[in-house]
């Protein structure tokens, strides 16, 4: 459920004035589009060559896009390598994916129907198989050639492999085999054998297609957002009419083959006097889809099972069906288990949400804002992964901590001359806060008392007379200073451009743990000086509006440098 439906989005909600609040504008240029340096020019086959190079590239829609790399710069440095290094390979997380899979799947579904009607029920007349085939296979061809061009998501290394060698190599130890079986070109097999049904024959293992459906259905769930259960439903139905349809065309086609192999045999089911009544094929085809459900389930035949290939293939689909059963009841349960799980949380959620509001009398843009926050604190999981590090052991939470936090760890420099024991400690210190677009993290002349850490999205810097000095984004820090320095100042403010996740480590925890190491303490406060006499954002924040720094600076002012 979506949290913001709680506040409507009504034009006659009252405005009430909040407190007054710096809103930020941007006086950075606007950024150049990356694909007119790749593909310059305006004319018509220029627009075209861009559009398909758009197409091909990482999309800022795609859910998948915000999931793994949560900030602006990360995404326009995804884009950029794309552009100057793969710009022949397909980024798994582009519009062509979704559109690409988004056709396949109902071709793949209606593949699935027309490919055991034809080779059981026009066992003999097939000659418009060519064409058919022809085309289904181009498809899947065009299929297999795509996947050689698209780039994955590696979860060990957790980045996004363009690599082409890389990329082809994946796919061939993966899905290439049985993809290739699925196309090869059966129809040559007629010259050999001089005769059609074999071609049909080879088809059957088209089946195969069903985990095409269910590989691109599961990657729509994710970029359509679609509901849970509704997906779940829907899978399961297609994944049940399928079965049974194909099962039903067998029902029809192992006894002519048979008949093809060994001769007519009279005691074949397809022989009896029922089955000679049924003139049009769409009756034959209701027997076969009687006849097969009765098999799946495990019941009693109205028509005889005597010979031998109808007893073996029977046999097959009860227990095929067994294990059918099965696995729709566990996925059934499961389903209604996370039904009923989340709609509990949900009224739960909603519940609280709404007497806080009520009991609190919130403004119209404060509830928006307070059920904005909720939802990106609960897309990014903070919840889950604070119960996680506090229920895990000593040894494995020192060990997450570290992970979670190497890159402040390996950017701040006066880090690096901290023995491990001291960082081991200091991480456990470091809290993770969420600032939304407009939040001020600090403000110019009040006391610092902290270190900030980007960890994704993007602030920017602003002195005293409001005028921009520099954006800082991912893996950007400041306020090194006030770690070691007391009654320290910011010389500046910072605000969230967008929503930021932001390291903080408090100037008490840094001293408390330093506490022990009084020489360790005094050193660092001189390499801190040394920094600052270094760093020119200091005289640039006072200088003239247009002033823009970017990289890693420190704001806060210490005594000797205090104008303010």
């Amino acid at each position: 459920m979506d949290l913001m439906a709680l506040v409507p989005d009504s034009p006659t909600a009252p405005i009430i004035q909040d407190e007054p609040c710096v809103e930020h504008i941007c006086e950075t240029p606007p950024k150049e589009d990356p694909l007119i340096k790749v593909i310059p020019g305006s004319s018509p086959w220029a627009k075209l060559r861009r559009w398909f190079l758009n197409m091909r590239i990482l999309s800022r829609e795609h859910p998948f896009t915000l999931y793994y790399l949560k900030s602006t710069r990360a995404i326009d440095y995804e884009i950029n390598r794309h552009l100057k290094i793969y710009p022949q390979m397909i980024h798994p997380f582009s519009s062509f994916r979704i559109y690409w899979e988004s056709v396949m799947v109902p071709f793949v579904i209606l593949a699935l129907i027309i490919t055991p009607i034809f080779i059981t029920f026009y066992f003999d007349e097939l000659e418009d198989w060519f064409l058919y085939n022809h085309f289904i296979d181009f498809v899947f061809i065009t299929d297999i050639i795509v996947w050689f061009f698209t780039g994955y998501y590696d979860s060990r290394t957790q980045s996004i492999v363009l690599d082409p060698k890389s990329v082809a190599w994946r796919y061939l130890r993966g899905a290439f085999i049985v993809g290739v079986l699925l196309v090869l070109p059966l129809e040559y097999i007629i010259i050999v054998y001089n005769t059609m049904w074999w071609l049909a024959a080879l088809n059957v293992l088209k089946i195969f297609w069903i985990q095409t459906i269910i590989s691109y259905s599961r990657n729509l769930y994710y970029v359509y957002r679609i509901n849970f259960h509704l997906y779940k439903l829907a899978e399961i139905s297609v994944i049940i009419i399928i079965c049974v349809h194909w099962a039903a065309c067998l029902e029809y086609y192992l006894p002519l083959v048979i008949a093809k192999i060994a001769g007519e045999n009279n005691a074949s089911w397809i022989r009896s006097s029922y089955m000679t009544n049924r003139r049009t094929r769409f009756a034959v085809y209701l027997t076969c889809v009687n006849r097969a459900i009765i098999a799946l389930i495990g019941s009693t035949h109205y028509l005889s099972v005597s010979a031998t290939e109808d007893i073996i293939y029977n046999l097959f689909l009860s227990v095929f069906g067994v294990l059918g059963m099965i696995y729709l009841l566990a996925q059934f349960l499961q389903l209604m288990t996370t039904f009923h799980s989340t709609r509990k949380k949900h009224l739960k959620l909603i519940q609280q949400l709404q007497q806080y509001m009520r009991h609190k009398e919130l403004p119209y843009p404060l509830q928006r804002r307070l059920l904005t926050y909720y939802n990106y604190r609960n897309k990014k999981g903070f919840e889950r992964d604070k119960n996680i590090i506090n229920h895990v052991s000593p040894y494995l939470q020192e060990k997450l901590l570290l992970h979670n936090y190497r890159r402040l760890l390996d950017s701040v420099e006066l880090f690096r001359y901290l023995p491990q024991a001291v960082v081991t400690k200091l991480v456990g210190a470091v809290h993770s806060q969420i600032f939304m677009p407009n939040d001020v993290l600090v403000r110019a002349n009040s006391y610092g008392d902290a270190l900030y850490f980007v960890a994704s999205g993007t602030v920017t810097v602003y002195n005293n007379m409001e005028n921009e000095i520099c954006h800082l984004e991912d893996g950007s820090y400041f306020g090194e200073l006030a770690l070691v320095m007391e009654d320290d100042r910011w010389i500046a403010s910072v605000i969230a451009v967008e929503n930021c996740m932001v390291y903080i480590l408090s100037r008490a925890s840094f001293q408390y743990i330093l506490k022990p190491y009084p020489d360790l303490l005094a050193y660092l406060e001189n390499i801190a000086l040394t920094r600052l006499e270094q760093t020119p954002l200091l005289e640039k924040a006072r200088e003239l509006n247009s002033s823009r720094i970017s990289g890693n600076v420190n704001i806060s002012s210490i005594k000797v440098k205090r104008r303010y």
